[in-house]
């Protein structure tokens, strides 16, 4: 054993070495065959950016047990591991590279059902967790107490979901799932399983129902699965949770290189943690995260790096030019802010255009509809084009309002025929 270390070390130092002389760094990742496609994305994207080479293998039916063991025995470098892990063997060799967003709480039914209904299936037992292996039930065995009162759960194990099985056999189903899940957005689309919310749209951002599971289980977050999600567009966002996946190592991997690896990550914006709809980062929130397992060191020295800015450098010199330049700045501020306010209020007169139409869509004959439609669109991208409009969100909410009339158009038209 002591031998084996020895060597492993050795071969630490070596490849360091050759790192450090401009030849690419060789990291093994490990990865379950549902997370295969997202991981190679960011392996990919970080080889690109770095001198990191990361070579990805996935295995169906890997559970996240047998992936640390593999990592213990130096099989692999890295892998990826739920931070809702319950995991009962020693921890002093593994830790947390980084943790980011990857799964999301899925409450789904084969039946459209109201969220009281599903409240009532979940209190009275008629729902199925579906898990890989008992070890990850922890944060279950935090939830369902909150319904039932008893701390009795109904899971499944599979080591490989079969959701068009599952949804026949049950009529609720609780699991967690990467967004890019395709086969549940058919199975969506194809009205063959509903998405809910675990809480109402009334409370959430209010002290409601999931933020406190999050408050009190920190290994968790509040998250909304926006329409675009599963590869399809949702009818509706939904309120859930998210779990922190965490890039597990073993303490043999050199603090330089999960330095330098994190560095790439970060300073590329690689994985979207940093800078999340959901107000997750990485930085500033690593202290609230309650890891299943600790840091590894060379990302605490991420963390706590203090490299001097450029102003702290030249601060004396910085200090003249910043006092002559701050009145310009904020006169170019201001400048830019009265024109992005003359762009914006230039949009709402089309925001209010649509409404008007939406308000009064009954009184439209189609062919008027279609020009109105046609005639507002070409405007915008003209006004656009000219620089007199932004293609920023209002622009984005303004399609999105547009395509929605458009759609109402088609199934007029749809309906009514020819004319």
């Amino acid at each position: 054993m002591k031998t084996n270390l020895v060597l492993r070390h050795c071969i630490w130092l070596s490849a360091l070495f050759l790192f450090g002389c401009n030849h690419n760094y060789e990291l093994r990742l490990l990865v379950s065959e549902e997370d295969n496609s997202v991981m190679s994305n960011i392996a990919n994207e970080v080889n690109n950016h770095s001198r990191f080479n990361i070579s990805v293998e996935s295995r169906d039916s890997l559970t996240e047990v047998s992936a640390i063991q593999s990592l213990l025995d130096d099989d692999y470098d890295i892998t990826t591991v739920d931070n809702t892990l319950d995991y009962h063997g020693s921890k002093k060799q593994l830790r947390t590279v980084i943790p980011f967003f990857h799964e999301v709480l899925v409450v789904a039914s084969r039946h459209q059902l109201s969220q009281s209904q599903i409240d009532s299936m979940i209190q009275n037992g008629k729902y199925m967790i579906l898990t890989k292996e008992v070890d990850e039930l922890s944060f279950f065995k935090e939830l369902i107490p909150h319904f039932t009162g008893d701390s009795v759960i109904n899971y499944r194990l599979e080591t490989h979901y079969d959701l068009e099985k599952d949804f026949q056999e049950h009529d609720l189903l609780l699991f967690f799932s990467a967004l890019e899940n395709r086969e549940l957005g058919q199975l969506i689309f194809n009205k063959d399983a509903y998405l809910y919310s675990l809480d109402h749209e009334e409370t959430y951002g209010n002290g409601s129902f999931i933020e406190g599971i999050c408050n009190d289980y920190k290994k968790t977050t509040p998250y909304i699965i926006s329409r675009y999600a599963f590869g399809i567009t949702l009818e509706k966002p939904v309120f859930s949770l998210a779990v922190h996946e965490l890039l597990m190592s073993t303490t043999d991997v050199p603090n330089k290189v999960v330095f330098d690896l994190i560095e790439t990550i970060h300073q590329h914006h690689i994985v979207p943690i940093f800078e999340s709809s959901n107000s997750y980062t990485f930085e500033v929130n690593h202290q609230d995260i309650n890891l299943s397992f600790p840091f590894h060191s060379g990302t605490i020295d991420y963390l706590e790096r203090e490299k001097p800015s450029f102003i702290e450098r030249y601060s004396e010199f910085m200090g003249f030019v910043l006092s002559v330049f701050i009145v310009v700045f904020g006169l170019s501020a201001s400048f830019k802010a009265n024109i992005n306010q003359r762009k914006k209020d230039r949009m709402d007169l089309y925001y209010q255009e649509l409404l008007d139409i939406k308000e009064n869509l009954e009184l439209f004959r189609p062919e008027d509809l279609g020009r109105n439609l046609r005639e507002m669109q070409k405007t915008v991208f003209d006004l656009l084009i000219k620089e007199k409009l932004s293609a920023n969100n209002e622009f984005v909410i303004f399609m999105m309002l547009w395509d929605e009339l458009h759609h109402e158009l088609m199934k007029k038209q749809t309906t009514n025929g020819p004319s």
